[in-house]
């Protein structure tokens, strides 16, 4: 069966220089945009987010806090894979009634440091 482009593409953010997993998306958009007259970036905007565990929260809150960066990788069904290194933008939690609690995570970084793996 042939792969079908955009369906189960991942998005997951860990320590910077580290295999440790602290989030992963539902939903994310990647958008690449010039700032000013020459600067290349790229946003990662993950909408419904799952903290992996307690330990992982108190993590992305602290990089997100201090302004630290944090390493993202994402993995297209179409066997493309970018890692790149940022820093967290906005960190809002959804906070629903019934359902799991998610949250939108927003990302940005230079677009030269968004490289494709194999």
């Amino acid at each position: 069966m042939a792969k079908r482009p955009g369906t189960k593409c991942k998005v997951y953010i860990h320590k910077a220089g580290t295999n440790i997993a602290l989030a992963a998306q539902r939903n994310a958009t990647l958008s690449h945009s010039v700032e000013g007259t020459d600067t290349e970036v790229f946003s990662i905007a993950c909408n419904k987010a799952f903290i992996t565990d307690v330990e992982a929260y108190a993590t992305l809150k602290e990089e997100y806090v201090q302004g630290n960066k944090v390493d993202v990788y994402i993995a297209l069904p179409s066997e493309e894979k970018y890692f790149g290194n940022c820093t967290i933008t906005t960190f809002d939690n959804d906070i629903p009634y019934a359902e799991l609690s998610t949250w939108s995570i927003s990302l940005q970084g230079l677009s030269a440091q968004l490289v494709v793996v194999k």
